[in-house]
């Protein structure tokens, strides 16, 4: 063997020690100490492609990346505005709701129950335009009508944050269709409010108590909204709210309520779902336009 020859294989030889201490040192899969882990791209929003259920609990998982924060931001408004735009926020130039409600109240489980007021699909009907073509609602309009009137508050600005979180989940939830408009039948006799106050202290007190206020999670002026809401009073929707029109509210008292029944599984009947909506359309309720500012 040539000297070269030699050399080449001494070479080769320490090379492969060396190359199977190192695979000894830092097996497949680990990485060497002081090295940078490699990092992975945020994953893709993936809205759902059939109907969302995220239950009184809550199993909503948001997504990940900057547009993934805008639609955890967004469900987060929804189960818990009064933490994060009640009046009684911290910040005072974040109070643009004027009660302690929460979206969900009337929007059950974040919208995604079928019988219960739900956001789902209905960021596609937005903007809506009148038959006339006269009259144009945005997403964001329609948004602020709710803010305006169930949450006795003030408008988001467009540009916000807040309507952007919104706008994020509503349409992160948008792509199933939104459930069709059930009628509500009417009832046997005219709704009577005085048969509603019979009904609303055997079924309803359980929950939203004797004089309507509820039940709060925390106490007052926490901003930790309530387990029941109030129904009526100082801290419930104003006049204008949809829950304030006696056909609307007796069709969800009906599919809803007690929390727990469905539409195929009602506790009160029509004329009592009627005639309790009408006990609470004649309670004392702000009068928009109020919301505190």
């Amino acid at each position: 063997m040539t000297r070269r020859a030699a050399f080449a294989a001494v070479f080769i030889a320490a090379c492969a020690v060396i190359g199977l201490a190192t695979l000894a040192l830092n097996p497949p899969g680990s990485k060497p100490e002081g090295s940078v882990a490699a990092v992975a791209p945020p994953a893709p929003v993936v809205p759902p492609t059939t109907w969302p259920d995220y239950g009184p609990s809550g199993s909503f998982v948001a997504p990940a990346g900057p547009e993934g924060d805008l639609v955890a931001l967004g469900y987060k408004l929804v189960t818990e505005t009064y933490a994060l735009i009640g009046p009684d926020v911290s910040n005072p130039a974040m109070r643009f709701a004027g009660n302690n409600l929460s979206c969900q109240d009337c929007h059950l489980n974040a919208g995604t129950v079928r019988s219960g007021l739900p956001l789902v699909g209905t960021f596609r009907k937005y903007p809506w335009v009148s038959p006339d073509g006269k009259r144009t609602v945005t997403m964001q309009d329609r948004l602020n009508e709710c803010m305006t009137h169930s949450m006795d508050g003030k408008p988001l600005p467009d540009n916000s944050r807040e309507m952007n979180g919104l706008m994020a989940y509503l349409k992160f939830i948008g792509g199933p269709p939104a459930e069709p408009s059930q009628s509500m039948p009417r009832p046997p006799l005219p709704a009577d409010a005085a048969r509603g106050a019979e009904v609303f202290a055997k079924v309803c007190v359980t929950c939203h108590r004797e004089d309507g206020q509820g039940a709060r999670i925390g106490s007052a002026n926490d901003a930790q909204g309530y387990r029941f809401p109030p129904l009526w009073g100082p801290d419930s929707f104003n006049s204008a709210a949809g829950m304030n029109y006696v056909s609307i509210a007796a069709k969800f008292v009906q599919r809803n309520m007690p929390r727990g029944v469905d539409p195929k599984h009602p506790q009160l009947d029509v004329q009592q779902a009627w005639d309790v909506a009408a006990y609470l359309h004649v309670q004392q309720r702000p009068i928009y336009p109020t919301g505190r500012r």
